[in-house]
């Protein structure tokens, strides 16, 4: 008659997919942590994808990948951390919610350009002197 006998052969060996799983599932609970600026700031101008990729100015695939969670070029974040200082700068000047519409709407104060225009131009600078009077009270 034969017995049953289990064999201990040690501890129980690590499974080979569970290091990376454990991993991966970090990866996402930081995603969900850390807001996507990208996302964020859209939402916060709203505006379109294809209106908010020209201030970046990448394609809208490109903003779209980024929305999604891939990692951000360093040209890429160093835009959106332009912008959103600028944004953060206006919102003390003008009311938050009109600042996507005025990035849009033709201004008299950049030639009849719309302040969208003006980034995209590379003249950011000129929006950012706008800032400074309106914070200052001098009248341009």
């Amino acid at each position: 008659m034969a017995l049953d006998v289990k064999r201990n052969s040690g501890p129980p060996k690590p499974r080979v997919g569970n290091a990376k799983s454990k991993a991966l599932a970090k990866n996402d609970a930081d995603k969900r942590k850390k807001p996507n600026l990208a996302v964020e700031m859209r939402k916060r101008l709203a505006l379109s994808q294809p209106v908010f990729a020209r201030l970046l100015p990448v394609s809208v695939r490109t903003l779209v990948t980024l929305e999604g969670g891939s990692p951000t070029t360093e040209a890429v974040m160093r835009r959106l951390k332009e912008i959103d200082r600028l944004t953060e700068a206006l919102s003390e000047v003008m009311k938050k919610e009109s600042l996507g519409t005025w990035l849009q709407n033709p201004n008299q104060a950049f030639d009849g350009l719309k302040p969208l225009e003006v980034i995209e131009r590379g003249e950011i600078d000129r929006l950012w002197s706008m800032v400074y009077f309106l914070r200052s009270g001098v009248a341009v």
